[in-house]
């Protein structure tokens, strides 16, 4: 028998979209969201040192993406609010 775990290091991207989406509706996590929020807003994509803005917000959108059990409309409020600002 084998166990399939992701690392302990894994960004989890439905803590992300709980976390973001209470911050975005004002109802922000605490300090158990920082690890979740991070994970989001470290995702960056620049080109000879400029940032991407573009390019990030369907970065992130697709590391929302990833959580299966996510409401659409919850991401595109996160998108919306948080999709191409710095953390």
């Amino acid at each position: 028998m084998s166990w399939l775990t992701a690392p302990a290091y894994a960004s989890d991207p439905c803590a992300s979209v709980l976390c973001l989406y209470g911050k975005a509706v004002g109802q922000g996590g605490g300090s158990e969201c920082r690890s979740a929020e991070k994970d989001f807003f470290n995702i960056l994509k620049k080109k000879k040192g400029s940032i991407r803005w573009s390019k990030i917000f369907d970065a992130r959108k697709a590391f929302l993406n990833q959580c299966s059990t996510a409401d659409p409309a919850a991401i595109s409020k996160i998108m919306s609010k948080f999709g191409r600002v710095r953390g």
